[in-house]
């Protein structure tokens, strides 16, 4: 007991004759950095067609480090849910090709 007594006492001395002892270093903090990625990404996903309460509840589930990855690049966002007009042309175009080399195979096959 003497010595828990003893050791309050110079732990005590310490901190008023070196009130910095106390002090810690100052962090920028980690949370303030992950709400920052977090709203950027929040933001790619809005401009992607997501409404805002979706986007925020879809960044609610991602770890700092995947918010931090995501919000580095916004092209990592992607919308991959519906066809471009690219995509949509090219499979008119194969779908045509297709079909015009069927008709003449059972155009010029013998009956």
């Amino acid at each position: 007991m003497k010595t828990g007594l003893f050791a309050s006492f110079v732990v005590a001395a310490l901190l008023v004759a070196r009130p910095g002892l106390a002090l810690a270093d100052v962090v920028p903090a980690r949370k303030a950095k992950a709400d920052r990625d977090a709203a950027a990404v929040e933001q790619r996903l809005v401009t992607l067609g997501v409404d805002s309460s979706t986007a925020k509840a879809g960044t609610e589930h991602l770890t700092p480090s995947e918010l931090s990855f995501l919000a580095e690049d916004s092209s990592r966002l992607q919308n991959v849910g519906g066809l471009t007009w690219d995509e949509i042309a090219g499979g008119l175009i194969y779908g045509g090709v297709v079909a015009l080399f069927l008709f003449l195979l059972f155009e010029h096959t013998d009956k």
